[in-house]
Formats: C-alpha cells, sequence, structure tokens
C-alpha cells in the first residue's frame, strides 16, 4: 500500500524509466550518465557502493534498481574468509581475478567449483564489434552469463552500453539484476580492445524454465587513445555504439532439477522499536531471499516499513570443515508488510552451517540476532 504523494512519485518515475529502457533507449540513459560527468577512476572502471535502504523506502529501492541496471559496475573486491585450495577453472581462467571484484563472486565461484557451469562458446561479429558468450549458470530463480566484447584496432571498447536477455519461446524479456564489466589485462594494463562482462537475470520459477535464450548487447566505444584521456565518459559526442549483436543459446535443462528450498522459520525479534518476524526463506544454488514482515498488523504503516528497512540490514555465514565464507547482502527492498533482502549463495557447496546474521543498528549501538537456517 502506498501511502506517501512522495512515493506515489517516485514509483511513477520509477515505472516510467523502467518502461523506457526495456523500449530501447539504453543509449539515451547512457548519453544522460556522460553528459552529467561521471568521472573514470584511475584504473578506469567505474565503481559504486552497494547501497541498503533510503528515506524513501519501497519507492527509492525501486529508482536505485533502475539506475543500477543503466550504468554498469565495478564493485570492490569483497574479504572472504574461505580458506579452500585454489581451483582451476580451466577454459574460464581468464575470468577469475574478474570475478573476485563482484560483491557476488562467491556465487559464481561455488558454481564453478562444483561443475555447475555451462560452457557455451558462441560469438557473433558485426561491423567490427565481436561478442562472445563464455558460460552460463543457472537456477530457478536467476541466470548469471559471463562474456566477452572485443573490437578491431580502430575502436576501444568503453564498456557495454546495453544488456539484455529474452526468453525466445515466449519473447519475453528477462529482468537484469546487476553485473560487471572490466577490461582484460596485457602485462597487468588494460587491453582497451577486450572487455568482460557478467549479467545477472531474474527468473520467475512460477513459470516454465527457459529453453532458448537470446542475449542481445551494444557496446560502446571511442576512438584510439581516447581510454587514456581523463575527459572520457565526460563527452557525450566521443561515445560511438556497435549495432546491437544478438547471440542464442540453449539453456541446459539440467539446472532447473536443483529446485529452490523454502522454509518458515516465522522467528520474532525487535527491530526499531517494533517486533519483525523473518517469515520465509528461499534457498537455491544462486541465491539466497530472506523475508521479514512486521508481526502486529496494525502496525502496518508506511513510517513504521521505512524505519524498519533502515533499521538494520544481513549478512550470512556459511561454513563447512575446511571454510568459512560471508555471504554479502546483494539487494534490498521494501514489501507492503515489511521488507526482503537477497544474497549470495554456495548451497552447492553443501555447507554444514548456514547462519543469517542480522545487525540491528540504534543510535551509536548495535545488536545481532542470529538465525540457523539449516535447523
Amino acid at each position: 500500500m502506498i501511502n506517501s504523494s512522495e512515493e506515489q512519485v517516485m514509483m511513477k518515475d520509477a515505472a516510467r524509466m523502467q518502461r523506457e529502457i526495456q523500449a530501447e533507449p539504453d543509449n539515451h540513459y547512457l548519453g544522460l550518465a556522460v553528459q552529467s560527468g561521471l568521472q573514470r577512476g584511475l584504473n578506469r572502471s567505474k565503481r559504486a557502493a552497494m547501497m541498503k535502504g533510503s528515506v524513501f523506502g519501497l519507492a527509492a529501492a525501486a529508482m536505485i534498481a533502475v539506475l543500477l541496471f543503466i550504468i554498469p559496475v565495478l564493485h570492490d573486491k569483497q574479504q572472504s574468509t574461505a580458506k579452500s585450495e585454489p581451483l582451476n577453472w580451466g577454459v574460464l581462467e581468464p575470468f577469475r581475478e574478474f570475478n573476485a571484484y563482484d560483491i557476488n563472486s562467491a556465487t559464481f565461484d561455488s558454481a564453478v567449483r562444483n561443475d555447475y557451469v555451462q560452457l557455451l562458446d558462441r560469438g557473433v561479429e558485426t561491423e567490427g564489434y565481436m561478442v562472445t558468450l563464455n558460460a552460463v549458470t543457472a537456477d530457478e530463480n536467476r541466470i548469471i552469463l559471463i562474456y566477452t566484447a572485443e573490437t578491431a584496432g580502430d575502436q576501444e571498447i568503453y564498456g557495454f552500453s546495453s544488456s539484455r536477455m529474452i526468453d525466445v519461446q515466449t519473447g519475453s524479456q528477462l529482468t537484469r539484476n546487476g553485473g560487471i564489466g572490466a577490461h582484460a589485462k596485457i602485462n597487468g594494463e588494460d587491453n582497451y580492445h577486450k572487455y568482460y562482462g557478467k549479467s545477472v537475470f531474474e527468473l520467475d520459477r512460477s513459470k516454465p524454465f527457459p529453453m532458448r535464450l537470446e542475449a542481445d548487447f551494444q557496446i560502446a566505444s571511442v576512438d584510439p587513445g581516447k581510454m587514456d584521456d581523463p575527459k572520457t565518459g565526460t563527452i557525450m559526442a566521443d561515445i560511438h555504439y556497435s549495432p546491437r549483436i544478438k547471440v542464442t543459446f540453449d539453456l541446459d535443462q539440467n539446472f532447473k532439477k536443483a529446485g529452490t528450498k523454502v522454509i518458515h522459520p516465522d522467528a520474532a525479534f525487535w527491530l526499531a522499536g517494533h517486533e519483525v518476524v523473518l517469515s520465509q526463506v528461499e534457498l537455491s544454488p544462486l541465491m539466497i531471499r530472506a523475508r521479514f514482515a512486521l508481526k502486529n498488523e496494525a502496525e502496518n504503516t508506511w513510517e513504521v516499513r521505512r524505519k524498519i528497512f533502515e533499521a538494520g540490514s544481513g549478512k550470512i555465514v556459511a561454513e563447512n570443515s575446511n571454510s568459512t565464507v560471508e555471504l554479502p547482502l546483494l539487494s534490498a527492498v521494501g514489501t507492503d508488510n515489511g521488507f526482503e533482502e537477497v544474497f549470495a549463495s554456495t548451497l552447492l557447496d553443501d555447507p554444514e552451517s548456514l547462519v543469517l546474521e542480522f545487525t540491528s543498528r540504534t543510535g551509536n549501538s548495535q545488536s545481532v540476532t542470529e538465525f540457523d537456517l539449516l535447523k
């Protein structure tokens, strides 16, 4: 239920932006980003901090999701306490370091470790631009795609201006929910003619599992020498775009066999002066989703939902006999009776312990409530 006029306006704006994005003009929004003077970092990688919560709760979360869809970002490398032996990634070895910079690195690393990856090696070239689909992994809830862009010597790659996925059977476009991109390296230096990408797309497990998919890209590039120009990224006229490049592939149907385990802990705790219940947790190979709801329905107002949404956040700790991995919060959004949080997953590693640690903050103090997700 939307109660405030500000929330209504922001929700309408978010919906409008999402419709326009899905209709076509990723270039338009990249152009707006260029015109606004987004600064490139010293290593030429765009970075952003993951945010949870805002003064406008659900509506702002929707706006943030739209902005993250528009502008791909490379997150700072996450620290992991895992102590497992080094793994040979085989033909995917060039992506090992690239994946490590993703906040969701643990999920794909677990997929590789458990041979839960479909190798693709399917490429399409047009007008000097080439995209190769390298690998994909999936479950009932999401798809993670790894791919590479390459250009001839007359263009340097700035990044992907658009990355989409279409279910060929239904014609529907899947929702993209994050991703990263970075140049390949040659002797430690950026190779401006080769660019790695990783995108996450959402699936609705109540619908048929997709059989054939079409990945649809557009590459943004600049003239030779421009990538070393500090002003690149602030002048719209410098950016060139490839034709749309479409690559189809058949998705391995074995991915859907993993399924999703749904549990209902119904565990109550206090958050910002209100009793909240961990009502449901969904566990699958590529994500863990936790849903929190107000216990007292009479307290279900916009102000209270915003208050509890901003009052804390969780992380999940997965343990085996020889490793401990912290699974970070990937996204959070308000719901009609509380909020939900989505985390990375290493369920394929069959953890012996899986604990959700929710940190509540009040002023300068904080407390941690633990939920055992394997009981």
